[in-house]
């Protein structure tokens, strides 16, 4: 991954969810990344405030097309169905242009989301092993750093999916 970082973080808690992914956004916003966050509600709402704590308000970055917060449920369910699994085309259609519109800044790129733990959590461990590669295959034609959150589960405890988990990233942080 040229250029390109894959990161994975397990958490085992919403403050150390929290803290990582309020960092990771600070940090890029703080050298003028465009940071797109991949979240559930509850943790938009959260990270607003960590955000607005550390003197940044995400409406004005939204409004200056420099961060771009996006529903991690709904994102999953443009391409992925529990029946019929993950539709490769249109997540790579849908990432693809996604990439491709934030980079049009001419900045980085910083991605973070929690699709692949939501995937997980919902008993669908095959499909997010397959999203974690479609990201991995998205990066070998954009650049951008991918910082992936997964809740600490019996998925995430799992010796054969940790292991699997491990060799799909670049980097692996633990809190628990």
């Amino acid at each position: 991954m040229s250029n390109s970082a894959h990161i994975i973080h397990f958490y085992a808690s919403d403050e150390d969810y929290v803290q990582a992914a309020g960092s990771f956004l600070r940090e890029g916003l703080a050298a003028g990344d465009t940071c797109v966050a991949v979240s559930t509600a509850e943790h938009h709402r959260q990270l607003d405030a960590y955000l607005l704590d550390a003197g940044l308000n995400s409406a004005t970055l939204a409004a200056e097309y420099r961060y771009i917060p996006l529903q991690a449920d709904h994102s999953l369910q443009t391409f992925f169905d529990a029946r019929e699994g993950i539709d490769r085309d249109r997540f790579h259609r849908q990432f693809n242009l996604l990439v491709s519109q934030a980079a049009a800044r001419g900045q980085p790129v910083r991605i973070f989301g929690e699709m692949v733990s939501l995937l997980a959590e919902q008993g669908h461990p095959t499909a997010a092993i397959e999203l974690e590669e479609l990201w991995n295959e998205l990066s070998r034609h954009r650049h951008f750093t991918l910082f992936c959150f997964y809740k600490v589960s019996p998925f995430t405890q799992n010796p054969r999916y940790r292991k699997l988990l491990h060799s799909l990233h670049s980097h692996v942080y633990e809190d628990a």
